[in-house]
This record gives structure tokens, C-alpha cells and sequence, in this order.
């Protein structure tokens, strides 16, 4: 088997995680026959990170570096007309300030930008050497080849770090947060809806919002909120919810926007909502109507107008009836 062979069977092995870095790096190792390959980003205007890093083929821990000196910095430096550069030989004495290839012993080193979906920069792949190196037309292609894959795994790591911190902000929160999808089934719940219905998630996810609230309440109230909601509305409104083990319903605020996924379209609603039961509650006895009746759920609607409210309560309450 060829060094480019073992190169693409590398990248061909199936891996969703950090370890095709590793992976990836070793094939462009390989295909250059240069010691080190490295996948590194700008962590902000003055330092770099450098992700994943590779002697051979093992794996050294991740570490951060002083941009200003650094062979990196000059490939940054000539993004607007170049996404590649190589330093062919001498890289010490180019670059005489920055520890790190005087350390190692590196004297040569070639990169490649990682440009987004905007075209900006959004890592670079590098390879260093002890040994002068020479660019071919096999190599660069390599090169651009393989940052545009690092580019879309990174993408897609960075997309599923930030879905699986949302899915725990929301499974931890005692809020009431739900996603429900075009199917009007439950996605993604948090711990309040659980301690709302009394059932674990796992017994509410999957799930039909009828199953939960009955076919009456999800036909004539639910529903056309969120049908308003895939179609781009973010429509409020306030509803009676009696869960069977509550001895008494409550009246919940609740707020209907819809999720858009990376191709611009709406993929779900995030439905989120508040008792709002002894704030109306408070509100009623204030302007001196008839109290609403915690055990019934029964509203007094005497004088009960958003005229007549505070600019705090009007919102809350104006709709409470609907």
C-alpha cells in the first residue's frame, strides 16, 4: 500500500469524533513525509491554539502559542491572496523568537487555511519537518482537500458541543422549556416539564402533544399556535393547564418560537412557559374583583381589562381568558 493509499484509508475509517483529527493529521503526514502535523485555530487576536497535534503517529496534547513571530501568523498575514504557504528550509532562522520549532528541531513547514462557510479562516492544517521540504502538485491537492473535511468535521463538532450543552441546559432547568417537531411530538424536554406532569422524560419525549393535553385541547388551543409558529409567527398566549395529579389547574403564560436549522427553515418550535396562577391571582385582588378561585381555576372578569391593569400585569393578563 502507497503512503497516499494508507493516507485516504485513514480518512475513509468511519469516526465522528475528536479522534479523526488525530486520523486526519497522520494521512497528511503521511502523504507529505513530514514529522508533525498539526490542526490549529486563532483563539484571538494575539494567541493561536493548536487542537490536535502529531509526532509520527502519536498524538501530543493540544496547547496554545504566541501568534506574533510564529510561522503561522505569516499565513494568516497573506489570507487575501493565498490560502497556502510553505517555508521551505531555514524555518529557525525566519522565525528566530517563536521556542517552539527551535525546541523540536523543525526546519521546514507548510500550511493550509480552513476557510467557513463565509470564507473567513477558521483553523489552518500545518505540517513541520526536520528535513528542507518540497511543494508538489500532489501534496497541495491533498492539502486542500483535506482542510475542506477538517473544516466540515470541526463544523459539525462544534455544532453538536453546542446542541449537547443546550439539550443539558434545558433537561436541568426546573423552566419549562419543550422543542416540539413539525410532527407535533416532543423532542427535548426540561426537568420542569417533568415535575409538571409528574412522568420522567423519557416518558414524555416521542410522544404526541394530544397524548399529553388531550385531542380537545391540542385541536382547538395548541395546535393553531403552533401553526402560526412554523409559519414564522412567535405568537403568545395564556392557557389553563390542569395536570391529573394537581388538585387545582394553573394558568400558564406560554410563548411559541419557531427553531430554524442551518438551511433556513423551520424545523420545530421551543414552547416555554410560566405559572402565572397566583400572579393573576394577586392581580384580581388588587383592583378589587372577584379573586380567582385557586382550587376551580374560575376568573373573575369584573373590571378585567388590560385598561384597567398595571403596564406590568396588563401583558400577563390580557389574554388570560382566551
Amino acid at each position: 500500500m502507497t503512503d497516499t493509499e494508507e493516507a485516504l484509508a485513514l480518512l475513509a475509517a468511519p469516526c465522528t469524533d475528536k479522534r479523526f483529527f488525530q486520523r486526519a493529521l497522520r494521512a497528511l503526514a503521511l502523504v507529505t513525509q513530514c514529522r508533525w502535523a498539526g490542526f490549529g485555530r486563532l483563539k484571538n487576536a494575539s494567541q493561536g491554539e493548536v487542537i490536535a497535534f502529531c509526532d509520527n503517529k502519536q498524538s501530543l496534547p493540544a496547547f496554545d502559542f504566541e501568534l506574533a513571530g510564529s510561522p503561522c501568523e505569516s499565513l494568516y498575514q497573506q489570507q487575501e491572496t493565498s490560502t497556502h504557504i510553505l517555508h521551505a528550509r531555514d524555518l529557525q532562522k525566519r522565525f528566530p523568537h517563536f521556542a517552539l520549532i527551535r525546541e523540536i528541531g523543525a526546519q521546514s513547514y507548510q500550511a493550509e487555511l480552513i476557510l467557513g462557510i463565509d470564507g473567513k479562516p477558521v483553523g489552518h492544517i500545518f505540517v513541520l519537518d526536520t528535513l528542507p521540504q518540497a511543494e508538489s502538485a500532489k501534496s497541495k491537492e491533498f492539502f486542500r482537500i483535506l482542510a475542506q473535511r477538517i473544516g466540515l468535521e470541526y463544523h459539525r463538532m462544534l455544532v453538536n458541543r453546542e446542541l449537547a450543552m443546550h439539550k443539558q441546559m434545558i433537561a436541568t432547568t426546573d423552566h419549562l422549556l419543550a422543542f416540539i417537531g413539525t410532527d407535533y411530538c416532543y423532542r427535548m424536554v426540561s426537568k420542569g416539564y417533568e415535575q409538571l406532569f409528574n412522568r420522567a422524560k423519557e416518558e414524555i419525549i416521542g410522544k404526541h402533544i394530544a397524548e399529553l393535553h388531550g385531542g380537545k385541547t391540542f385541536e382547538k388551543k395548541i395546535r393553531p399556535l403552533l401553526e402560526r409558529a412554523f409559519n414564522g409567527e412567535t405568537p403568545e398566549a395564556n392557557h389553563w393547564l390542569h395536570p391529573p395529579h394537581l388538585a387545582a389547574p394553573l394558568l400558564m403564560s406560554v410563548r411559541h418560537s419557531p427553531c430554524i436549522n442551518d438551511a433556513g427553515e423551520i424545523c420545530g418550535v421551543i414552547v416555554s412557559s410560566h405559572d402565572i396562577t397566583r400572579l393573576s391571582a394577586l392581580a384580581l385582588s388588587s383592583l378589587g374583583t372577584e379573586a380567582l378561585n385557586l382550587n376551580t381555576g374560575s376568573l373573575g372578569t369584573k373590571n378585567l381589562s388590560a385598561e384597567n391593569l398595571s403596564p406590568e400585569l396588563g401583558p400577563e393578563l390580557k389574554t388570560a381568558n382566551s
